[in-house]
């Protein structure tokens, strides 16, 4: 026996199109379960939201265009990323890193130059 979670994504693998408006921030996960689990998967306001095959290749001709949004998407979230705060927490995280090793009983010698020499490439 299926659980009510399987049966829900089966649900959103047939209406695709509700993904869309969840990445798009129209509706959320468990607005979108709620409704299912209360109205049922033949209620009429799940029909725009069905998936015809044939209809998403005329929309999407190939996946060029999918490629070019994915990477305009990652530039925006590579523009987004301030330096300094960045160098903070590599910072963070090689003093951390530091500490371990020298609980560990490891040398930190061949750590701290390369970490100076990084410091130095951002300052």
């Amino acid at each position: 026996m299926e659980s009510k979670m399987e049966q829900f994504r089966e649900f959103v693998t047939r209406y695709s199109k509700v993904r869309d408006d969840v990445r798009s921030g129209k509706r959320t996960w468990q607005n979108i379960y709620e409704e299912w689990v209360l109205y049922g998967e033949n209620d009429p306001q799940w029909q725009p939201y069905l998936t015809d095959k044939k209809t998403d290749k005329e929309t999407k001709p190939n996946n060029l265009s999918i490629n070019m949004d994915s990477v305009k998407n990652v530039m925006g979230y590579i523009k987004k990323i301030n330096p300094d705060s960045m160098n903070k927490t590599l910072n963070t995280v090689q003093k951390v890193i530091q500490i371990a090793q020298t609980v560990g009983g490891k040398s930190v010698s061949s750590g701290v130059a390369a970490a100076s020499a990084y410091s130095d490439w951002w300052d």
